[in-house]
């Protein structure tokens, strides 16, 4: 078996825990384009004298079915109808925060209404990554897939034609609540069609997928609705809104997830999917069948969605979960308390800073998306190194970009060049802080609890989120405290630098838990 092992150079090194939790990665030589496999579990039996030489007989495990498929066709279509999901949020963000000053003044906002605006998309988001995690993990990952994203067109389109501000805050609510679910449904189920090679660069591709049109979407659409003194803001809502309600009807296509199946005691619903991805990709699965998942004993599933599918007490299940799960929590909260502080201040700042039109504010903005593309890349590539340390690396550069924004606008560099080419560079870092942290959470859980273990993670990020606007808000009343905001968003991204590095394991090249 070690020569074997040997052979194969993909092969996910093998821990006590992943050996506990999950099958082992095949033990066999993989070429994904032909039609060759070795099984590893095949050729254990027939040395033992349990198999003939019948191709026809014999099992294949789940991880080496979807090693054997690699990465094709059917999992860049994927991909995208789940990078919806990041898409979603970002213009989430982005479009509250740019628009937020013209409804405050169509509306006749208080100074606390105009903080609940932005607070409200984190308090639904908050909502519903509790609820719509549950529920993919309790009843499978599809009907959550489907309904969140309609939740989320229907609300975000809706609030176009908001007569006041109470429907206004509803219908954002909605809509945050769908996305709210979307994230970790959509993570999860991505996750589990995925083979081990560049997991985690596959992952970061779904921050890219959706980060990066969204922003050049926001911002495109809130360049060509502003005017020099005003924002057509019920147009922006109405038509960022548009792509989600597409990737809605086209979602429907996508199959449960197989390792769901699995983990259920579905295993023949589960050789179907395998047998149409594989098709889709135009390879064949190994010879043989699906084998059922193997469990320690006593902990077996049940076909009604298994007994322990999102107990949240398996968060903590064992010494890695009880040091992983609390550091995860605090990763999310500091990481969304200084983003979102900064994306919801940011056109406020260039407005009241530099003194120009809106539309010149829009394509401010609309410069951080370059920021984006190099910050990406480089988490494409750092994040098969080292999750955790990547993830360290980015966080020193994000808390040093809110430093250097800090002083070109309200210290002694104030020039709006600088502070331009400050904020995209923080695009940059903040976006590989929200990619490599995304790998990482849903790495971490075992299937009964994936959708809710990300999903509770990100109700820490989601609380961030709801005090950063109103935070911000406070000090936004007197100019001259401004620095004190922007001095702890800063502070913050540093502080994240020690729960990062402390995580207890790193996911690169090893098997994700059944």
């Amino acid at each position: 078996m070690s020569e074997s092992r040997n052979e194969f150079t993909g092969l996910v090194e093998e821990t006590e825990e992943s050996h506990n939790d999950t099958t082992t990665l095949l033990s066999g030589s993989v070429t994904s384009s032909s039609g060759k496999y070795t099984v590893g579990r095949r050729r254990s039996l027939e040395e033992e004298g349990g198999l003939g030489g019948d191709d026809n007989v014999g099992e294949y495990t789940f991880d080496e079915a979807v090693e054997h498929m690699g990465f094709g066709k059917f999992h860049w279509k994927l991909l995208i109808l789940c990078g919806v999901g990041y898409f979603a949020e970002i213009t989430e963000l982005v479009i509250v925060g740019f628009v937020a000053p013209a409804i405050e003044k169509d509306m006749g906002l208080s100074s606390v209404e105009y903080g609940l605006l932005g607070s409200s998309s984190f308090i639904g988001m908050a909502a519903g990554a509790i609820f719509w995690g549950y529920i993919s993990d309790r009843f499978g990952r599809l009907v959550s897939f489907s309904l969140t994203v309609w939740m989320t067109f229907i609300g975000g389109f809706l609030s176009a034609f908001s007569p006041n501000y109470p429907i206004l805050f509803i219908l954002r609510f909605l809509a945050a609540f769908g996305i709210g679910g979307m994230l970790p449904v959509d993570y999860t189920i991505f996750l589990e069609f995925l083979p081990t090679l560049k997991r985690g660069s596959h992952i970061v591709l779904v921050d890219a997928v959706g980060v990066i049109p969204a922003l050049f979407v926001s911002a495109i659409v809130a360049y060509c609705f502003s005017g020099n003194d005003d924002i057509r803001w019920r147009w922006v809502l109405g038509i960022v809104s548009i792509p989600v309600g597409v990737m809605a009807v086209l979602r429907r296509h996508v199959p449960e997830s197989p390792r769901y199946y699995l983990a259920i005691n579905e295993v023949d619903k589960a050789q179907k999917i395998l047998e149409e991805v594989a098709a889709a990709n135009g390879v064949s699965l190994p010879p043989g069948r699906l084998a059922p998942l193997r469990r320690p004993a006593g902990d077996a599933a049940d076909g009604g969605g298994g007994g322990s599918h999102g107990n949240i007490s398996l968060l903590f299940k064992g010494d890695t979960l009880k040091a992983t799960t609390p550091r995860l929590w605090l990763l999310w909260f500091l990481t969304q308390f200084s983003s979102s502080g900064m994306v919801f201040a940011l056109p406020k700042i260039f407005d009241e800073t530099f003194s120009v039109s809106k539309k010149r504010i829009a394509l401010d903005l609309l410069w951080g998306v370059f920021g984006l593309v190099p910050g990406l890349a480089i988490a494409y590539f750092v994040v098969e190194r080292s999750r955790k340390y990547s993830l360290a690396g980015y966080y020193v550069a994000a808390g040093a970009s809110v430093f250097m924004f800090m002083l070109a606008t309200v210290g002694f560099l104030r020039n709006e060049f600088l502070a331009v080419l400050m904020s995209v560079a923080l695009r940059g870092a903040m976006e590989g802080c929200f990619a490599i942290l995304n790998c990482t959470s849903v790495e971490a859980y075992p299937t009964p609890v994936r959708a809710s273990g990300l999903g509770n993670a990100q109700i820490f990020d989601h609380i961030a989120g709801a005090i950063s606007p109103l935070f911000f808000s406070i000090f936004n009343d007197n100019t001259k405290l401004r620095p004190i905001a922007m001095t702890l968003y800063a502070v913050a991204y540093l502080l994240a630098f020690l729960p990062a590095v402390t995580l207890p394991k790193d996911y690169v090249g090893q098997a994700i838990k059944d």
